[in-house]
C-alpha cells in the first residue's frame, strides 16, 4: 500500500486549523455580536453611570487638539447644556404661597387649592370664603394633557439622545469655547434589568460653569421598561442644581402599570433653596395615584413685607380605586423668621369617599406664634348620598356651627387623566427594546462548526518528486 504524504501540505492544514480556532475564540465566525455588560453601580434613584458631583473636568493639557493624529475634535455648536440656574428658577416663583395671610386667617375657612407643578403652571392667589366649600385639588383635563405632553417631551429628548449617542465623537469643543465629553455604557442591575445610558459633561470657556446631562433606557424580558434623564450643574458663584425625571412601565399581577416621577432641586449657596417633587402611577384596572411636594426657603435675614414668609411648603395628592372611590388632600404652610423665633401658619383639607358617595370632607386653618401660642379653625362635612350634608366646625376663638343643608354631594370619582391617556402619551417608553432585542447572545446553532480540511479547499495533487513510496514489509 502506498501512502502519499506531503510535509508542506501537513503544515498548511495545521496552520489553517489553528488560525480558525483562534478566530472562533475571539468572536470572529459568530454571526451575532455580544455587547459587554457591566454590573450596575447605580447611584440613588437608580441613576446609572458615573456620579457628577465627584467629577473634575480634565485640564486642558489632557484634551487632544485637532492637530493630534488621534482624536478629532467636534467643533459643531450642537452640544448645548440645559442650565436651569437655581437663581433664575427661584426668581420666577413668587415668594409666597396661596395660603391665607395672618390677617386673613380669622376670615378664611378654606383657601383654594394649589396647582401642583410650578414648572408648568402659575400659582394663583386663593380666594377667601366665609364658609367652607368643596374645592377640588385636581388639575383640569387641559392641564393634565399639558403635563402629559411635557412628560412626552422628556421621553422624546431621552430617546433622541440615546439614538444619537453613537454619532458623536467622545470629545468636542464648541465655537464659544465650551468643552464637552461624551460617554456611554450598558449595565446590569441587581434585579436583572439591563440599562443603556449616554452622558455628556461640559465646562464653559471661562471655566465658571460645569454641567452634566445623562439619559438612559432600561428593560428586561418580562415587561419592564424605563426611560430617564438627569441634569446637574454648578457654577463658580455657588449655584447648584439637579433635575431628575423617570417614567416606567411594568406588569404587576398581570396588569400593566405606568409610573412617572420627577425631582427638581436648586440652591444658590446664600440661603436660598427650593425643591419640587411629583409622582403619578396608573394601572390597567383604573387605579391611579398622584402627588406633589414642593418647598422653598430664603435667607431668614431677608426683610419681608407683612404676611410673607421665609420658608413655605405645599403638598397635595389623590388616589382613585378605579370603582368610583377616591381620597384627596392638600396641605400648605409657611414659616417666617421674627425676632426671638418663628411664626407659622397654613391650612389643609382632605376628603375620603367610597363608590357610593359616602364620605367626609374636613379641613383646618391655623396659626402659631413665636412663643407657642396657637389659633385654629376646623370644619367638616359628612356625606351619605341622601341629598343632605351635615356641616360642622369650630375655632379656638369661640366660633361654632353645626347644621344640615340640602345639597348634592360632589367629588371626583375618576381622574381626568387616567391609564389610557398615559398609555397614549408614552410612545417612546413603549418602544424601548427588550435586552434580547439588543444583546444578541449566539445560540449553539448559530456558531459555525470547525470545517474539515477537505471542506475548505481541495487538496492539490503533489508532484512526482514529492511522493515517497513506502513499501509494506
Amino acid at each position: 500500500m502506498l501512502l502519499k504524504v506531503s510535509i508542506s501540505h501537513l503544515l498548511f492544514f495545521f496552520r489553517l486549523f489553528v488560525n480558525y480556532v483562534i478566530e472562533l475564540g475571539s468572536g470572529i465566525g459568530v454571526r451575532s455580536g455580544v455587547i459587554p455588560v457591566q454590573e450596575s453601580a447605580a447611584q440613588g434613584h437608580g441613576v446609572p453611570g458615573p456620579d457628577f458631583w465627584s467629577w473634575t473636568p480634565p485640564v486642558e493639557s489632557d484634551v487632544p487638539s485637532d492637530q493630534d493624529s488621534g482624536l478629532q475634535l467636534n467643533t459643531k455648536a450642537s452640544v448645548r447644556p440645559t442650565l436651569p440656574s437655581a437663581v433664575v428658577e427661584k426668581e420666577r416663583t413668587p415668594q409666597f404661597l396661596t395660603i391665607p395671610f395672618e390677617s386673613l386667617l380669622s376670615q378664611s375657612e378654606q383657601s383654594d387649592t394649589l396647582p401642583p407643578f410650578q414648572s408648568f403652571l402659575e400659582v394663583e392667589k386663593a380666594d377667601s370664603a366665609s364658609e367652607p366649600q368643596s374645592i377640588s385639588s385636581s388639575l383640569t383635563l387641559e392641564e393634565e394633557q399639558l403635563l402629559g405632553e411635557s412628560c412626552s417631551g422628556y421621553a422624546e429628548e431621552a430617546a433622541n439622545a440615546l439614538s444619537e449617542a453613537s454619532k458623536w465623537s467622545p470629545i468636542g469643543v464648541n465655537p464659544d469655547g465650551t468643552r464637552w465629553w461624551k460617554d456611554t455604557g450598558i449595565e446590569r442591575r441587581p434585579d436583572g434589568v439591563i440599562c443603556r445610558w449616554t452622558m455628556t459633561r461640559g465646562v464653559s470657556a471661562d471655566k465658571e460653569i460645569e454641567w452634566q446631562e445623562k439619559y438612559w433606557e432600561a428593560s428586561d424580558d418580562f415587561g419592564y421598561k424605563e426611560l430617564g434623564s438627569e441634569k446637574s450643574g454648578r457654577d463658580a458663584y455657588g449655584n447648584v442644581w439637579r433635575e431628575f425625571w423617570r417614567e416606567s412601565m411594568s406588569l404587576e399581577d398581570g396588569l400593566m402599570n405606568f409610573e412617572k416621577t420627577a425631582d427638581k432641586w436648586g440652591s444658590n449657596g446664600k440661603g436660598n433653596e427650593w425643591q419640587e417633587k411629583w409622582g403619578e402611577r396608573y394601572n390597567a384596572a383604573g387605579q391611579s395615584e398622584k402627588w406633589a411636594d414642593k418647598w422653598c426657603s430664603i435667607d431668614p435675614n431677608t426683610p419681608l413685607q407683612p404676611g410673607h414668609a421665609h420658608v413655605w411648603h405645599e403638598r397635595w395628592g389623590g388616589k382613585y380605586d378605579g370603582y368610583g372611590g377616591s381620597i384627596k388632600y392638600t396641605d400648605k404652610w409657611a414659616e417666617r423668621s421674627v425676632e426671638g423665633g418663628w411664626e407659622k401658619w397654613g391650612d389643609k383639607w382632605d376628603e375620603n369617599f367610597d363608590p357610593n358617595a359616602n364620605g367626609v370632607k374636613q379641613g383646618e386653618s391655623w396659626w402659631e406664634g413665636k412663643h407657642g401660642e396657637r389659633w385654629n379653625r376646623t370644619w367638616g362635612e359628612q356625606h351619605n348620598g341622601s341629598g343632605w350634608i351635615h356641616k360642622y366646625g369650630k375655632s379656638s376663638s369661640g366660633e361654632h356651627w353645626d347644621t344640615h343643608v340640602n345639597e348634592e354631594t360632589w367629588y371626583e370619582k375618576f381622574p381626568h387623566y387616567g391609564f389610557f391617556n398615559c398609555y397614549e402619551n408614552s410612545v417612546q417608553l413603549r418602544q424601548v427594546p427588550k435586552p434580547s432585542e439588543i444583546l444578541e447572545v449566539p445560540k449553539p446553532s448559530e456558531i459555525l462548526e470547525v470545517p474539515k480540511p477537505t471542506e475548505i479547499l481541495e487538496v492539490p495533487k503533489p508532484s512526482e518528486s514529492e511522493i515517497q513510496q513506502v513499501q509494506e514489509p
